[in-house]
């Protein structure tokens, strides 16, 4: 199954939302940072991990014609203790970005086909750079977003830019996410979009994914994980969504 998480702008924290999805999910699960704008986790939560993998070198090697499937088991970081979570850092530099946006349907092709589930990260939605494969093709898209007029301003059209994207398929859904003045059904209801959960405000949670920062050993207690454990557990259990039902 693939997941894309993405934002309609305004930085609402789809890393961050992303690695607690993986640290949660009950099954093998990849969680790819696909954002063209670049990675993060490489300097914060996987601080001091081997800054020559990722996205940017697996790109080289596609381009050079290497397979797609062994050369993405290369560029993969497994976390500690954890062998069935893996993660493929993101773009460390900008310019790396040309390596890759000819090559989106290809990665969204092994996406699909590897093993287990990905989580991938495509960031803020809208732009040129947009790796429109990813969200044409994903079983599911859930848009990140604060509960604040500011974020769900910036979310309205990009999920009607998403829906005319995937057609047929299930249009993607809002997933909410710390502190605001909105609730999840009054979201629904003035966006008419389905909000699939509200993950709480953790500040000494989200230190610790965005930044390497804090205590890693707080994270299973944390509310933001036990809160993405229900929202994991949730997804993995529906049925496929990739079409939509015409009645």
């Amino acid at each position: 199954m693939l997941t894309v998480l993405c934002s309609g702008g305004h930085s609402p924290g789809v890393t961050t939302t992303g690695l607690a999805l993986t640290l949660a999910w009950p099954r093998e699960v990849l969680f790819a940072e696909c954002d063209p704008a670049g990675g993060s986790v490489l300097s914060g939560y996987l601080a001091g991990q081997p800054q020559e993998r990722g996205l940017g070198e697996w790109a080289v090697q596609l381009r050079r014609g290497a397979d797609p499937a062994t050369t993405l088991h290369e560029q993969i970081l497994h976390l500690a203790g954890a062998e069935s979570r893996r993660i493929l850092p993101g773009l460390a530099d900008p310019a790396q970005l040309a390596s890759v946006r000819q090559l989106w349907v290809d990665i969204t092709k092994t996406f699909t086909a590897t093993p287990g589930d990905v989580i991938a990260d495509v960031g803020r939605v809208g732009g040129s750079d947009t790796p429109t494969p990813l969200l044409v093709d994903a079983d599911q898209v859930l848009v990140v977003a604060r509960p604040t007029l500011v974020d769900l301003s910036a979310l309205a059209p990009r999920l009607t830019e998403i829906r005319a994207l995937r057609g047929r398929r299930s249009a993607a859904r809002a997933l909410l996410v710390g502190a605001g003045q909105y609730g999840r059904k009054e979201v629904a209801k003035t966006l008419g979009v389905e909000v699939v959960d509200h993950l709480p405000h953790d500040p000494r949670a989200a230190a610790v994914l965005s930044h390497g920062v804090g205590n890693e050993r707080y994270l299973p207690r944390s509310p933001l994980i036990r809160a993405a454990r229900s929202l994991a557990d949730h997804l993995c259990e529906e049925p496929a969504r990739t079409e939509v039902t015409v009645s």
